[in-house]
């Protein structure tokens, strides 16, 4: 019995994983912005292969981007964002914490970085990143209301939740 329960335990864990990534794949435009964009060609390549999810090649140019440009908050938060969209979390939880240590009110890394402890399981850490957004957001903040309601749905005990349409958005 013991063995059943692990065992059943393991696929809920694994479908909630997959059923998360899933549907938080569109790639929110201005969520990936903060005050140090990059207008680099290599950057803009990244940029639209992150927008195209071909996230294999965002991960190679971004790498090389972020050796050109060290402290590009941006680029490491596409390159995280890619990184968890193709399952490596330690590399993308690695990357996230970069862009934030590089721009510690950096609003999509933020978000994302969220989105993805709850994809770890770590709720707590994910509220954690809402307190920030709340302190750094104005009135309307899309980053902190999808995380708000990511949360919401993860307490909920909810695999899926639906980002909100963000449409075609700057990218700040």
């Amino acid at each position: 019995m013991k063995k059943s329960v692990s065992t059943l335990s393991s696929l809920a864990i694994g479908a909630f994983v997959c059923v998360f990534a899933l549907t938080v794949h569109s790639a929110p435009s201005n969520a990936f912005g903060s005050a140090s964009k990059s207008e680099s060609k290599e950057f803009k390549a990244g940029e639209k292969a992150v927008e195209k999810e071909d996230y294999a090649k965002a991960v190679e140019i971004l790498t090389d981007v972020i050796v050109a440009e060290p402290e590009n908050a941006d680029a490491y938060n596409y390159l995280a964002f890619s990184q968890r969209h193709l399952g490596a979390t330690d590399e993308a939880m690695a990357n996230y914490n970069k862009a934030l240590s590089i721009d510690p009110e950096h609003k999509g890394a933020l978000e994302y970085q969220g989105e993805l402890f709850l994809i770890l399981g770590d709720a707590g850490s994910a509220e954690a990143n809402l307190a920030k957004l709340v302190k750094v957001c104005d009135r309307s903040c899309e980053e902190r209301d999808t995380l708000q309601a990511a949360i919401e749905r993860f307490k909920d005990g909810k695999a899926a939740w639906t980002a909100p349409d963000r449409g075609a958005r700057d990218h700040g």
